[in-house]
């Protein structure tokens, strides 16, 4: 199970994987749980979604297991439309690793993404249980670029080095040892769109691992 494999597999075929998830726990539920996922305690209630734009604030503390992080570098820009993008887009990352991680929150996946992007998630999810995997470690996310097309719509880039975080058996807590070597460093492309509730959500996208534009 690649760690970040949910930014980027957009595939049809993962419908029925999308769906079996959608039976496990309601969105609507704030307590939400992936049920058969292991014992662990509900968590906090999700934000609800709002009319307007969200915050800078909002679920902006997403947590990880306490052995898990995700770092963001700075985008250097100051337009704020593209900050709302990036925050969103940093959000989702978060949602997916949340639930790869603690198995709590998965109606904050369904509110980061949508369409095939979606599914995708979902995908990746259903396949870290079957295999009972999580993750350990830090991933570094860099080089994030945002191309505004519209009021409503976006593209989002950006780098990922995944070479200090390991696949982890939830069960037993062993770590796997990571010998990706150059396949760690990810490059990713998603087209956004923000809804009527202000949220830029991923729809589809594509990824490359081994991208050499990610290892300056």
């Amino acid at each position: 199970m690649n760690k970040q494999a949910s930014t980027a597999m957009w595939t049809a075929g993962a419908v029925a994987a999308a769906l079996l998830l959608g039976a496990c726990g309601s969105g609507d539920d704030s307590q939400d749980e992936i049920k058969g996922a292991g014992d662990s305690k509900p968590s906090k209630s999700a934000p609800a979604s709002k009319s307007s734009a969200p915050s800078e604030s909002e679920d902006s503390e997403i947590k990880l297991a306490k052995d898990a992080k995700n770092v963001f570098e700075d985008a250097k820009t100051d337009d704020p439309k593209k900050r709302e993008v990036l925050a969103d887009n940093q959000r989702r990352i978060n949602s997916i690793d949340r639930v790869i991680t603690t198995r709590k929150d998965t109606a904050l996946v369904k509110k980061y993404s949508k369409g095939e992007s979606l599914i995708a998630a979902n995908k990746y999810i259903l396949d870290a249980i079957k295999e009972n995997q999580g993750w350990a470690g830090v991933t570094r996310y860099y080089n994030q670029k945002v191309e505004l097309k519209s009021d409503t719509f976006a593209e989002v880039s950006f780098c990922a080095d995944e070479s200090k975080a390991k696949n982890k058996d939830l069960k037993s807590g062993e770590l796997a040892p990571n010998n990706g070597g150059d396949l760690n460093y990810i490059f990713s492309e998603l087209i956004v769109e923000r809804n009527k509730d202000g949220v830029w959500q991923a729809m589809s996208g594509s990824e490359t691992a081994k991208a050499e534009k990610c290892m300056d």
